[in-house]
């Protein structure tokens, strides 16, 4: 009861922050954030938003379009340029693309091709993990799907949210947060790998007081802090940790506001700070979808990239 209202305390004050370069876990003291932010970049290539019909198969989202050549209207690499390509009617196109890194050509018809809402821009919800003394922040716990191939550092930009609910996992899906973005502008992410982003929060003022050492996870009681489902605060919500291995730890949600008002883990959690023995051992980082109440953190050395990790 002492560390959660230590914590409640501590992260009141809390705001946020973007880039790192921890080297060893000796000295590393760093401040459990678990707020939710909204995540802003300018892409280099048009990707694919959405897909408007069944019958569009050539194309998944989040493809990255490189390119579009056809016959009539030759080479179109900017957004407005393919726009006009799928104006044509049954034109055969070659669409160059990227998908999880790898190049690929896919030949398809204008008329598939209108069938896809593509999109130089992306935006989505995650939530900071840890700040240190100098502003440097890890968050979100995965990568950020095609970010990691499509854009500059220097454009990835984080803004504050209002909190308004939360939708609750079903059967065959999984519940995501709903936020509401407000304008202030909080820092960039200058990095992207598999175990989550880093960047630098702009003018934090670090609290020695506030700070938590850091530890590799073990078997047993745990606390993810998050924002309460039913005060909209942050608030520590216990789990177990069932399996500890190198990078990566299982978990299991015990918490009863979290299973009764989410599911469990919902979307926009990623990057949730666990706690355990009041030192931060990971980040949340996926949900099952079968079964929400379980899923796997990211052990807090795979993000900050130090130690056998």
């Amino acid at each position: 009861m002492k560390l959660i209202k230590n914590l409640i305390f501590i992260l009141t004050f809390i705001a946020l922050s973007t880039s790192i370069s921890f080297c060893n876990t000796d000295d590393i003291k760093l401040i459990p954030v678990g707020k939710v932010v909204y995540i802003y970049s300018d892409l280099k290539y048009p990707v694919v938003e959405s897909i408007l019909s069944e019958q569009a198969k050539s194309l998944n989202c989040q493809d990255v379009i490189i390119s579009i050549d056809c016959k009539s209207k030759g080479k179109a690499t900017t957004l407005d340029d393919m726009q006009n390509i799928m104006k044509l009617e049954k034109e055969k196109v070659t669409a160059h693309i990227l998908r999880k890194g790898k190049d690929k050509a896919i030949t398809m018809t204008s008329d598939e091709l209108r069938l896809y809402q593509l999109s130089c821009t992306s935006g989505g919800v995650g939530t900071i993990t840890a700040i240190d003394k100098d502003g440097n922040f890890v968050g979100l716990s995965h990568e950020l799907s095609c970010v990691k191939y499509n854009v500059d550092f220097d454009k990835i930009k984080i803004f504050e949210t209002n909190f308004v609910q939360q939708k609750k996992s079903s059967k065959d899906d999984v519940g995501f947060l709903v936020i509401s973005r407000i304008g202030n502008f909080l820092g960039e992410i200058t990095s992207v790998n598999n175990f989550g982003v880093k960047g630098h929060y702009n003018n934090f003022k670090y609290n020695s007081k506030q700070a938590l050492s850091i530890a590799k996870p073990k078997l047993g009681k745990a606390y993810i802090l998050c924002t309460d489902p039913i005060t909209s605060e942050l608030n520590l919500h216990e789990i177990e940790i069932t399996k500890v291995e190198n990078k990566l730890s299982r978990i299991k949600i015990v918490d009863d506001s979290l299973i009764k008002f989410r599911g469990g883990i919902v979307k926009g959690m990623s990057g949730s700070p666990v706690i355990q023995d009041n030192k931060i051992i990971g980040g949340v980082r996926s949900t099952k979808i079968s079964n929400p109440r379980e899923g796997h953190i990211t052990n807090i050395d795979s993000m900050l990239g130090v130690g056998s990790n």
